[in-house]
């Protein structure tokens, strides 16, 4: 065998400072994340296995929260009842998920400036390295409202000063809307994606589900069939069994970090 190929076999090659070795390109571990969910369960229907895998690494993830997800109610008892049942489960799967959950406890997600302005500078303060979102065109509207309150909060913390924002600017190394029953990308027209392989993380994540949100019990199995479905056919795509998919958003952040 050529000596030069058996080295390469053996040892891998560096492009630009980055090792390859079997044809596998080494994860960069990002040190913080911010995942943004409308409701209560979003962040672990979407990217539950990518939070997973990214808190193993070593990652810090904070996921934030907009509504307590209390809008089926029928009357104001079981509203309240819904809403104390939603906190107990943030709980359980803060605890689950190794991350840190902030609960903004909006009754709908509004696009004002008052929203927009908090959005703003808790980015700015928390300093995520990557952030992950619903996507805008999300048919859901508190998805797609959060995804542009996202949207315009980057703006501002990556390119103004405004909002207090003198001497604040920051721009997260990635940007990245995620997939929901909602939002499936097989419709988003030109849509690019990565995709993140779960495979070892599919049954926990599945595991997580069934522990925490035993209170929507009537939608279990209909959300987790649309997950399990969507994680093989993205890990089908690939090549491996179970994944997550997200689109970049590049607009105001170029992509510096590629989740795998």
């Amino acid at each position: 065998m050529n000596s030069d190929l058996n080295n390469i076999l053996q040892n891998g090659i560096n492009l630009n400072g980055i090792k390859i070795k079997n044809g596998k390109i080494p994860i960069i571990i990002p040190q913080s994340m911010i995942v943004f969910a409308a409701h209560p369960d979003d962040e672990l229907l979407s990217a539950g296995g990518t939070i997973l895998k990214y808190s193993e690494l070593g990652t810090e993830i904070t996921v934030i929260v907009a509504t307590s997800g209390s809008g089926g109610y029928v009357d104001n008892k079981s509203k309240d009842k819904i809403s104390q049942t939603r906190k107990r489960e943030f709980e359980v799967v803060s605890s689950l998920l190794h991350s840190k959950f902030i609960y903004l406890d909006w009754n709908e997600v509004v696009i004002n400036r008052e929203n927009i302005s908090y959005i703003t500078n808790l980015i700015r303060e928390l300093k995520p390295q990557i952030i992950l979102s619903p996507h805008n065109l999300d048919t859901h509207r508190n998805h797609r409202n959060l995804s542009y309150i996202v949207k315009e909060s980057i703006y501002h913390t990556a390119t103004g000063k405004a909002y207090g924002g003198a001497g604040k600017e920051f721009m997260p190394y990635a940007v990245y809307f995620y997939e929901s029953p909602s939002c499936k990308f097989e419709y988003v027209n030109g849509s690019i994606f990565v995709t993140v392989d779960i495979s070892k993380y599919w049954e926990k994540k599945r595991e997580i589900f069934y522990k925490a949100y035993s209170s929507q019990a009537e939608m279990l199995n209909r959300v987790i069939y649309w997950a399990e479905k969507t994680a093989r056919l993205r890990g089908y795509e690939n090549l491996c069994e179970f994944g997550e998919s997200f689109i970049p958003y590049t607009e105001y952040t170029p992509l510096r970090i590629l989740l795998q």
